[in-house]
Order: C-alpha cells, then sequence, then structure tokens
C-alpha cells in the first residue's frame, strides 16, 4: 500500500511539474536550434541554454521542495500511510527525474547538434564539463532545500551558483587543453578535463549524501 501510494506522490509531483520542464524542454530547443547559424547565434544560444536550465534548477527546487515545506504541505501529507523517509523519497526522486530527464535531454540535443553541424567538435569537452557543472549547482541547491529551512542558505547557494557561472566559464576557456582545441574538428578529452567531470560528479553526489544525511537527524518534518 504505502510503495503504491509513492508512485503516486511521485507521478503527481511530475504532473504538477509539467508546465516548468516543457517550458525549459521547448526554450532549450529553438537555443540549441539557432546555435549552429553563425558565431552570434551560437554565442547566444549558449547563453540562453546555460539560463535556461539554471531557471529550471531554481524554480523545482524552490517551488516544489522548499516552497512546499514553508505552505506545511507536508503536514497534510504525513497523515496518510506514508512514512516522512518514503515521503521525502518520493519528493527528491520525483523532482530528480523532472530536472535530470531535461538536463539530458538538452545535453543528448547540443552535443547532436554540434556533431552533425559546421561547429567544431573541439567545443565539446568545454560545453560538456560546463553542462555538468549545472547539473552539480542543482544537486547541491537541492541538498540545501533538503536539509534547511532557512531562506539564507538558499539565496546564498542560488547567489553563488548563478554567479560561479560567469567565473567557471573563463576559468575553462584559459585551460591549455581546452582553448587549444576548442576549434578543432575532434573533441579532445584531456586528463585535466576528466578530472574536473571527476571533481563535479563528486561534489554533486557529496551534496546529495549530506543533505539527505542532515535531513536524517532533524525531529521536525513539517
Amino acid at each position: 500500500m504505502s510503495g503504491s501510494l509513492v508512485r503516486r506522490l511521485i507521478l503527481l509531483d511530475l504532473y504538477l511539474m509539467r508546465w516548468p520542464v516543457a517550458g525549459a524542454l521547448v526554450a532549450g530547443a529553438v537555443s540549441i536550434a539557432v546555435m549552429p547559424l553563425g558565431g552570434v547565434p551560437a554565442y547566444v544560444g549558449g547563453v540562453s541554454l546555460i539560463c535556461v536550465i539554471v531557471i529550471l534548477n531554481i524554480v523545482l527546487v524552490m517551488t516544489f521542495i522548499v516552497q512546499e515545506k514553508k505552505d506545511k504541505v507536508q503536514v497534510f501529507m504525513l497523515s496518510l500511510p506514508v512514512s516522512t523517509t518514503q515521503y521525502m523519497a518520493a519528493k527528491l526522486l520525483a523532482n530528480a527525474i523532472a530536472f535530470a530527464g531535461s538536463w539530458i535531454a538538452l545535453t543528448v540535443g547540443v552535443v547532436a547538434v554540434i556533431d552533425v553541424s559546421a561547429l567544431p567538435n573541439g567545443i565539446l569537452p568545454f560545453l560538456v564539463t560546463l553542462l555538468v557543472y549545472l547539473l552539480m549547482y542543482y544537486c547541491v541547491l537541492l541538498a540545501t532545500g533538503v536539509a534547511s529551512d532557512r531562506t539564507g542558505w538558499h539565496a546564498t547557494v542560488i547567489t553563488i551558483g548563478n554567479v560561479s557561472v560567469n567565473f567557471i566559464i573563463p576559468w575553462l576557456l584559459s585551460q591549455p587543453s581546452v582553448y587549444l582545441n576548442r576549434t578543432g574538428p575532434v573533441a579532445v578529452w584531456t586528463g585535466d578535463v576528466v578530472a574536473v567531470l571527476a571533481v563535479e560528479a563528486v561534489v554533486a553526489v557529496g551534496a546529495v549524501g549530506l543533505g539527505l544525511y542532515l535531513r536524517s537527524r532533524r525531529t521536525d518534518f513539517v
């Protein structure tokens, strides 16, 4: 019974998130579509794609995790035959499915467009590393939303996450392995690029794990 209810909670959240997800996919697809049209469109499309993913991140976490806690939605939900652990698991899985599914679709889309267009494949390591960074940003914000009810923490993570993108882009482009190969016809996955990807993955997984751990130690679930 409780397992069926958890699945229904996941499906309910996915249904409620359908419009933000659909909007992000459409906006992201348009951003990707304009990239092969020239130098300026490629830049505009790339920046727009980053903005779309960042906005989706903030909307999903702040609306469907943080705001629901503020509105005491859990008080009602926990009156159902479902434990606090199951409820939180359903919320996290639904949110992660919505974001990760959109992120994967847009990442695959932009990689495919670059591969079949005149855009140089040499830019792919830079672009994929940046997109994984945005995925890491989502994981950190999700973990913060789960672990803390304090608005200050949420605002801090969002501010750092948004501002840091302006630094990670030039930093990546300044790396010789990225800079020298960015206009090449083949994607070159050097050791330093792989190392950055590994660090991003570790931080993402570690953040979610820490967020769940801190949440599990709390005695209030409303």
